[in-house]
């Protein structure tokens, strides 16, 4: 597929999605008795976390709804600092844009096939935060989420009504998962993973959610090891540790990743991609908004050079660089930090890499709200880029 082929069906798929969203506000207003979609329920669990342990906020829908967008606001209060953040759906294919502000979060969702809350036996958002060594025993930090920023939306673009439950972290003597490695891998039948913690005994048992394990080692205190009795794709996988003397805590594993690269854009310096749980070695990510952003992931062991392309609305090649990413981070930048030059809505970049890497767009309106872009996997692509004269590295 060409790159101008692409860039016909991105406005007609785009031409179609604004009628449809007109003709269905147009069939609410001549209908007002319409009912309308049942809500999203939400809750927030409570988790008791050591000092100096990693509490995971889990929040989950407490019965099935496909979700296309969302806006998550959630307040901490002071538990930790963020250390990582992640969505979880069916598909694997549910992206996130968070501005970090301190203890508060705000994630702005968006399903492509609106699976995102579809699945209530795992949480659709996670927010891991370490709690500081120091913090008394005997503390309690309330979760909370904002009702005034709070939506989601279904299929058609129609906002739910919302209902949630807060939760509590109280940090109190208990055994902790702080890691899991590989975190987000398909790991093979007997492949060996550990679960870095803190609290393990001789007698600590360890449970995957929905998979079998053909054994479970002690370590030390700090480490478990576990084999796996089938193949299992590890990221969004649910691990539990229970001690002799009942003490439990609950973890859902995804590769952490830290920020290699960061924006000088103020919209974007606290913004934390929340990628698809995907890999590929090429992608295509729609410029938008006022504002966009280029986001790349590696998730690999060994460093990507990926090199990203800008294409204007008639396909024609404008500019190229490459962007440097080392194992375990991510790089965000504004497009035009990156290229070095303007460009407007309605073009795209392609992002070529001979290691598979993860990709999406941050696009910034001009509230300054950020929202994703997902990328469009398109290894298909034959279009051979020239030889640019623009090339920052």
């Amino acid at each position: 597929m060409g790159i101008q082929t692409l860039l016909t069906a991105n406005r007609r798929r785009l031409a179609v999605v604004a009628l449809s969203l007109v003709l269905g506000a147009a069939a609410a207003l001549a209908n007002p008795q319409t009912t309308p979609a049942p809500g999203v329920s939400l809750k927030i669990l409570n988790e008791t976390v050591p000092p100096g342990g990693l509490a995971q906020v889990k929040l989950f829908v407490t019965e099935p709804k496909p979700i296309s967008t969302g806006i998550i606001p959630i307040d901490l209060n002071g538990v930790g600092a963020v250390a990582g953040i992640s969505v979880i759906s069916p598909e694997r294919n549910t992206v996130g844009v968070a501005l970090v502000s301190g203890s508060r979060v705000s994630v702005s969702v968006v399903s492509p096939t609106a699976t995102f809350g579809t699945d209530p036996d795992y949480p659709i958002l996670t927010i891991a935060a370490r709690v500081a060594a120091t913090t008394p025993v005997g503390s309690v930090f309330p979760i909370d989420l904002d009702p005034a920023s709070l939506q989601f939306t279904d299929p058609s673009g129609v906002v739910y009504p919302n209902s949630f439950k807060v939760g509590s972290v109280l940090v109190a003597p208990n055994v902790g998962i702080d890691d899991v490695v590989p975190g987000s891998a398909e790991v093979g039948v007997h492949a060996v993973v550990t679960v870095i913690g803190r609290g393990f005994v001789p007698g600590t048992k360890v449970k995957f959610k929905d998979v079998l394990l053909s054994s479970v080692s002690f370590v030390d205190e700090s480490h478990m090891q576990v084999s796996v009795a089938r193949a299992v794709r590890m990221h969004g996988t649910g691990v539990i540790v229970v001690n002799p003397n009942n003490a439990q805590t609950s973890y859902f594993s995804y590769l952490r990743t830290a920020a290699e690269t960061i924006s000088l854009r103020p919209e974007l310096r606290d913004a934390v991609p929340v990628f698809a749980d995907n890999d590929d070695t090429t992608a295509i990510v729609d410029v938008a908004g006022t504002m966009t952003g280029l986001a790349v992931q590696n998730r690999q062991s060994v460093v990507a050079n990926a090199v990203a392309e800008l294409f204007d609305a008639g396909g024609r090649p404008l500019a190229a660089t490459t962007v440097r990413v080392s194992p375990s981070r991510f790089a965000l930048l504004e497009l035009a930090e990156l290229f070095g030059m303007s460009y407007s809505p309605g073009q795209i970049v392609r992002v070529k890499s001979e290691v598979p890497v993860q990709v999406m767009g941050v696009a910034v309106d001009a509230a300054g709200r950020a929202r994703p872009i997902p990328s469009q996997q398109k290894s298909a692509v034959t279009l051979q880029s020239p030889r640019f004269t623009v090339r920052i590295e």
